[in-house]
């Protein structure tokens, strides 16, 4: 994924045609495809390209964060347990008041914050007559635009309003751990000629991003900004997944936390 680092002031809207809006902070995908109401306890799902993402609000996530969220992970689901709640009242199951840090980066660069704003306030999408525009974005009390995932549709950004990056992915044959992936933060040397300073791979080689030395496919980056997602587990290992930022003054490697698969799924249908 390659975003701007700058991603300057917010133009006309781009519509997302590939489904993803852009990276959380813990490493996982932010979609914006159509709900399938099939979810498990922390809302997330895969999908056939085998992506773990979200697109409603991640309640695992957001309350490690810090974020108010609802106790039940259900919060979605109607009180008599058999269907969808109705959209008009998904946001009355979230405090109306709370904080939010970044949460995100869409791939215009922008920020993404979780239903609160930095004035406090639980946000409204633009479809229940809320402040927030057509891509679920705002200019703060700061001035600072950002977007935001919300308690009702669209959940999450349908559309961007700055430069778009891209976005690719690839395969692996490597199996998930089942302790999860153990994660750390090691600040790393100034990297030089194409190498990531650090990974233990040879000069100009991303390791473990599953393409040949010097190609950087399948990297998740920024304009200034690396990310590299690796994995050097098998099943029942241990693995880590780097975050590499580069800059003219300093590169830092960051590893992400990848929590436990969790195989219990909710489904439900409108």
């Amino acid at each position: 994924m390659m975003i701007p680092q700058e991603p300057g002031a917010p133009g006309n809207a781009t519509s997302i045609t590939d489904d993803v809006v852009g990276i959380m902070t813990n490493g996982v995908l932010l979609d914006s495809h159509s709900q399938t109401w099939s979810y498990d306890l922390c809302n997330g799902h895969s999908d056939k390209k085998h992506q773990y993402h979200y697109h409603i609000p991640p309640i695992c996530f957001l309350r490690s964060m810090g974020v108010s969220v609802p106790e039940s992970d259900s919060w979605w689901v109607h009180d008599n347990g058999n269907e969808v709640r109705p959209y008009e009242e998904m946001a009355d199951q979230f405090p109306q008041t709370g904080a939010s840090p970044v949460v995100g980066f869409a791939r215009d660069g922008y920020p993404i914050y979780a239903l609160y704003d930095v004035d406090g306030n639980l946000q409204r999408s633009a479809i229940y007559n809320g402040d927030l525009d057509e891509c679920n974005g705002k200019e703060d009390s700061t001035g600072t635009y950002a977007y935001y995932i919300t308690a009702e549709p669209p959940f999450v950004p349908t559309c961007l309003r700055g430069n778009v990056g891209s976005f690719a992915y690839a395969t692996t044959n490597k199996l998930c751990p089942k302790s999860g992936i153990i994660n750390a933060f090691i600040p790393t040397a100034p990297s030089s000629g194409g190498d990531d300073v650090g990974d233990g791979a040879p000069a100009g080689d991303d390791a473990g991003d599953g393409a040949p030395a010097g190609n950087d496919a399948g990297d998740v980056a920024t304009a200034g900004v690396r990310v590299n997602t690796r994995d050097d587990s098998s099943a029942g290992g241990n693995g880590t997944a780097d975050t590499s930022v580069d800059s003219s003054a300093a590169y830092t490697k960051i590893t992400l936390v990848l929590a436990p698969v969790v195989v219990a799924t909710l489904s439900l249908f409108m």
